[in-house]
């Protein structure tokens, strides 16, 4: 027991502490995401401001003067070669110097072909008259250009003159590597932290949580000892419940056919078919709804077929309605109903029949439950009477009718407790009700009994359907 709680414990412990992980990565994930967005346009930005202003700064006229005086690549050599192009070559300096630019800020212009080539870096070395291509810029533009591609972030100026002309352009780039440094730093700070955050908090979930988790689990792990004792206890009502019920064998061999549909709501059902042979011609047969369901049904349940197997045996000659009027007085007296006002509404809803094949005669008599009769190809039904066996509802000594019917060989009768009629399903959600129940009979008269079963069965569930099944089902059918 120990060992499963620690188990669980550990478990647990580690789902909450995994959980906590995916959320930190999660959130620095986005964070970081967030983060290079943010620096890679900051890093767009301010290399924007930094073309704009060298852009204002630079002499519009040095770019072209500078291509007039050196007509081809290479003639310049050092900066200080030339005043024009030290003036422009500091102010590229300082400023990729001041803003910390890795790749050296460049002023570009078309020459007399038409190709961009370089005017200026603010390198050491100069690059006059090389190919600018390779930098990003394919043609001089009179608007700024910004742009983003995987390898480089990208700004470019023009420089214009006093007539509106464009000369030449001023090309500030910086390798995206470099403007997500900043991000990568922040990434580094938020593992850091992220790992100082998970030691306090697998130190908070090993001492407080841990002890709470397991307490829970000692908890539950004794809830379900007590409840697997609970089960065992009501699989063990519904093995005698089972036990003081008939088996199908009995009707079968008094019948020439019968099926039984028996559907308890929960473990043990509140809901009983019962028989008793008083000789060889003659039989009682009854269909009940205990009061409730479950394990109080079944209590009821267990209290209404032991008082039959007791009443009957000792009254064969009397008939059903004097069967069921002893049964209530049982019941009253048993459960102590007498006088009560408030509560005392245990009993259950019974329909008995007393079968002579010598006379070809069924007795019948109801307390709330009908009997459905099929005789000549007509299916009948009579009800019971609107009185219950048992409860303080009701006088104590409760008269019942008796109906006698006059059977053919070849009939059939069904007795049935409310739950099949009563279920939910259905496209629209509504009752089964009895007027159905009686159509499908009336649909497979000449079905054989077995075949008639399945089919009651098929047409419940798929009524059913995914709805819970509201109560205890029980259906008995007799070819008498």
């Amino acid at each position: 027991m120990q060992a499963a709680q620690k188990a669980g414990s550990r478990r647990i412990l580690r789902l909450l502490y995994g959980t906590l992980v995916v959320l930190c990565a999660a959130f620095i994930g986005a964070a970081h995401w967030h983060e290079l967005r943010s620096q890679r346009q900051e890093a767009l930005d301010r290399l924007g401001t930094v073309a704009a202003t060298l852009a204002d700064q630079i002499p519009a006229r040095h770019p072209s003067l500078l291509m007039e005086k050196y007509g081809a690549a290479g003639l310049i050599i050092r900066p200080t070669q030339d005043a024009r192009y030290f003036l422009v070559h500091e102010q590229l300096r300082k400023a990729a110097l001041r803003n910390g630019l890795q790749a050296p800020l460049l002023v570009v212009a078309a020459d007399e072909r038409g190709r961009m080539v370089v005017i200026a870096t603010s390198e050491e070395q100069p690059r006059f008259r090389e190919p600018a291509a390779p930098w990003g810029s394919d043609r001089l533009s009179t608007e700024a250009v910004r742009r983003m591609d995987d390898q480089w972030i990208l700004a470019a100026e023009p420089i214009i003159d006093e007539r509106g002309a464009v000369n030449a352009q001023v090309l500030a780039r910086m390798p995206v590597t470099q403007a997500e440094a900043g991000a990568f730093a922040a990434l580094l700070r938020h593992i850091v932290v992220a790992l100082l955050l998970f030691g306090l908090a697998g130190l908070f979930l090993l001492r407080s949580v841990g002890h709470w988790v397991r307490q829970n689990e000692a908890d539950r792990i004794a809830l379900a000892a007590r409840n697997l004792d609970i089960s065992d206890s009501i699989a063990y009502a519904g093995r005698i419940q089972r036990a003081l019920v008939p088996p199908a064998s009995a009707y079968r061999e008094f019948f020439d056919a019968a099926f039984i549909i028996d559907r308890p709501k929960d473990l043990v059902s509140g809901d009983f078919h019962w028989c008793h042979r008083v000789s060889p011609d003659v039989c009682f047969v009854a269909a009940a709804d205990a009061t409730g369901h479950g394990l109080p049904g079944a209590m009821m349940a267990a209290i209404g077929c032991s008082l039959l197997n007791e009443i009957v045996p000792a009254h064969a000659e009397k008939d059903p309605s004097e069967i069921l009027g002893m049964l209530n007085t049982r019941v009253v007296t048993t459960l102590h109903q007498q006088g009560q006002r408030r509560g005392g509404g245990d009993g259950m809803d019974i329909a008995l029949c007393r079968i002579d094949r010598a006379q070809r005669e069924i007795l019948f008599a109801g307390a709330f439950r009908p009997l459905f009769w099929l005789h000549d190809g007509q299916l009948s039904v009579i009800n019971g009477d609107r009185q219950p066996v048992g409860g303080a509802h009701h006088e104590l000594d409760r008269r019942f009718t008796c109906h006698r019917l006059a059977y053919a060989p070849g009939d059939r009768i069904y007795l049935f407790s409310d739950g099949y009629v009563d279920q939910f399903g259905g496209p629209e959600r509504k009752r089964f009700m009895s007027d159905r129940l009686q159509q499908l009979l009336e649909r497979n008269l000449a079905e054989p009994m077995d075949r008639q079963a399945e089919l009651l069965e098929q047409a419940f569930l798929a009524w059913k359907g995914a709805e819970e099944q509201v109560d205890d089902v029980c259906l008995l059918g007799i070819a008498v």
